[in-house]
């Protein structure tokens, strides 16, 4: 199946890729260094990234008790999003909130599972394609928090399950083999695991963020998954994203 050709309309697909996911794609990292990468590499590409994550958020719909505010769900807002962006294709990232910071469950991999299908449907009811983002891993070693064992009376965000990366392995698990769930699944939960590794062999203590966010580090590994993926570019060097917007702006005056 070609991404970026619209099998309904037999027609290109329109340009614009709206991002959902929660705060690591609210902080927009990721999308930022895309775009600034494809702005100055391939200037006459015509494509338009809308990021649109929100913190907190899951597709699930599930919050622990210990949250401040139940968590918001994308299902609220979907429908919005979708038709103020008008998008060719919708790339969403969740799965990081989704386990509430738990133990495993099969409830809430079902509630998983049954909130990424109806992003999916809903997403192509609207003539979009659809890319899943695996989760990025949950890094113990970089979190500055208690983590507490699997018989612990209660887990949140704030004081996670010592192992709740294990979690997240197995949502990624299942993007990655549900088979036609998606047009697209990126793996950016792979990609994340060997730069840590990587960067772990040359130092120790390598913080890769704070263990829930990846570091701008991670971003950048996030935008060449994506990239690679995407388009079939094999990026090197961060673009420096600030000096790009500021030419662009410069042409345009």
């Amino acid at each position: 199946m070609n991404l970026w050709w619209n099998e309904r309309t037999n027609q290109p697909v329109k340009p614009v890729i709206l991002f959902l996911g929660d705060s690591i794609t609210a902080s927009g990292h990721y999308i930022r260094y895309t775009e600034a990468w494809l702005r100055q590499h391939r200037p006459t590409m015509d494509m338009k990234l809308v990021p649109c994550g929100v913190p907190s958020e899951t597709v699930s719909g599930l919050s622990e008790a210990a949250h401040p505010f139940p968590r918001p769900c994308i299902h609220n807002r979907l429908q919005n999003a979708l038709e103020t962006a008008s998008p060719g294709i919708v790339a969403a990232c969740y799965g990081m909130n989704d386990g509430i910071y738990h133990p495993y469950s099969e409830d809430r991999l079902a509630a998983y599972q049954e909130g990424t299908y109806r992003l999916v449907e809903r997403s192509r009811e609207v003539g979009a394609k659809v890319v899943l983002m695996t989760p990025p891993p949950f890094d113990p070693i970089s979190m500055n928090a208690e983590l507490l064992p699997e018989n612990a009376p209660d887990f949140s965000y704030l004081t996670p399950f010592l192992e709740y990366d294990r979690v997240l392995e197995q949502y990624s698990a299942w993007l990655l083999s549900a088979g036609d769930v998606a047009d697209q699944i990126i793996d950016f939960r792979s990609s994340l695991l060997a730069h840590t590794k990587e960067q772990r062999a040359l130092d120790p203590a390598y913080s890769a963020g704070d263990g829930i966010h990846p570091n701008r580090a991670g971003h950048w590994v996030m935008a060449r998954t994506l990239l690679k993926e995407l388009f079939g570019a094999e990026p090197g060097v961060i673009p420096e994203v600030d000096a790009i917007s500021r030419s662009l702006a410069e042409e345009t005056d």
